[in-house]
């Protein structure tokens, strides 16, 4: 009987890791925004492609993704994981994600392949990466990088690309060059949140358990939809088409827009009429 259990052992197929990675520290409110639901961020809940995570004013939480790349958001920060691939052997194809505010420090493990693309975005600056270690403060018209190891180059639509080597520090305000000052500016390191200043470690195998579903906190609102677009107008096209497909393919939105339509035309919500010129108060002789 032991070696029939042991022949099954060995022929079973593994267990396929649902997500491109994992939480696995979370400190104070931290949100997961996945299609019209926010959930809880713990640990051992795994993040997808296309997630947001949020975390709130007095907040941290670190992901490790499937290619061994950490990540750290501090206090009051956003990130969208718009872009996360591997192809069939498990190896990072390309990755790319939107630091839409706060903080965040990253240490990318070095791409295996030439042509792999790795990109961390802000609203004033995008920073293409081959495996390197550094800090970034995000915000909607300036952004600061602090890199610690390895080289870069940031670059922006509306300015020239600069390398950025390890102990250098750039900045850009919104419709400006960049800047590199010799030293990184006393104010940029008191602002960085403590969480988000010692190196980073990885912790996902000393998780009790990966996998784990996360729990629901609410679903989203009208409000959040247009908070999102409000407070990142630089990606407001991107949102307004996300949550627009995200509704459409929601059953919640789908029940709702099929009760409407059952609803007799007089009983149906209709949009505020314009006045016309005929509806104009007549004239008092």
């Amino acid at each position: 009987m032991r070696v029939l259990s042991l022949c099954l052992l060995l022929f079973m197929p593994a267990v396929a890791i649902a997500g491109i990675g994992v939480f696995t520290e979370v400190a104070g409110e931290v949100r997961l925004q996945r299609g019209e639901v926010y959930f809880a961020g713990a640990a051992g809940v795994d993040v997808e492609e296309d997630d947001i995570v949020e975390t709130g004013s007095n907040a941290s939480a670190q992901l490790e993704m499937n290619d061994g790349t950490l990540f750290k958001l501090g206090a009051g920060s956003r990130m969208l994981l718009a872009d996360y691939r591997f192809d069939n052997g498990g190896n990072l194809v390309s990755a790319g994600l939107d630091v839409l505010s706060g903080w965040l420090r990253f240490a990318i493990t070095s791409l295996r392949a030439n042509d792999s693309r790795f990109a961390i975005s802000t609203p004033t600056m995008t920073i293409g990466i081959r495996g390197t270690e550094g800090v970034i403060e995000a915000g909607n018209a300036h952004a600061g990088l602090f890199l610690e190891e390895g080289e870069v180059a940031v670059h922006a639509a509306d300015t020239a690309s600069v390398p950025v080597r390890a102990g250098e520090y750039v900045e850009r305000a919104h419709g400006r060059p960049f800047v590199r000052p010799g030293t990184v500016p006393p104010a940029f390191r008191t602002r960085m949140p403590s969480t988000v200043q010692p190196r980073m470690a990885r912790r996902a195998q000393l998780l009790k358990q990966r996998g784990v579903t996360p729990r629901q906190v609410r679903r989203l609102e009208k409000a959040d939809r247009e908070r999102y677009m409000q407070q990142h107008p630089h990606l407001r096209q991107k949102f307004e088409q996300r949550f627009r497909e995200r509704g459409r393919s929601d059953p919640a939105f789908r029940e709702k827009l099929k009760e409407r339509r059952r609803q007799p035309p007089q009983h149906r919500e209709q949009p505020p009429r314009r006045p016309q010129p005929d509806d104009a108060a007549p004239v008092r002789p």
